[in-house]
């Protein structure tokens, strides 16, 4: 697949969070390397260790993305969980399903955009919204006192 079809990371998908900007980064990265495969035997091993270095990767970005959260009490903590458990779902369904490269990649891009553009910029930067509204309380406390 040419370069235009990989997913591009943007600094519009930043939170400011450095260690899960770092974290989306090297995602984005990670799921493009699928596109730099050709359409060859040789790269079927390379194709299956992207895909688990991927899925791995995702799951320790989820729990450190949870325990962050975690942290500053985010509200809907738990329903954030139950996204990132789809996200896994998705992408052990497209690891586990016998496929020529191509098709693998049409639906890694899929879940890729999903997992990684819609999710930082519909549901993670909730966080921020979550953590300016905590910003203005303070503010708003301790100018009343």
């Amino acid at each position: 697949m040419s370069s235009n079809q990989k997913v591009h990371w943007d600094d519009r998908y930043k939170l400011g969070i450095d260690a899960i900007d770092t974290q989306h980064e090297k995602l984005f990265e990670l799921v493009n390397r699928l596109f730099d495969l050709e359409d060859s035997n040789s790269d079927k091993e390379e194709l299956r260790k992207i895909l688990y270095e991927f899925s791995d990767y995702m799951k320790v970005h989820f729990r450190d993305e949870e325990e962050y959260m975690a942290s500053i009490d985010f509200p809907t903590l738990e329903e954030h969980k139950k996204l990132h458990q789809e996200i896994i779902e998705s992408i052990a369904q497209v690891i586990s399903t016998p496929a020529k490269l191509n098709i693998i990649k049409s639906k890694m891009r899929i879940v890729s955009k999903r997992a990684l553009i819609d999710h930082i910029m519909h549901e993670d930067t909730k966080m921020n919204i979550f953590l300016a509204e905590k910003e203005d309380e303070n503010i708003f406390d301790i100018s009343d006192i």
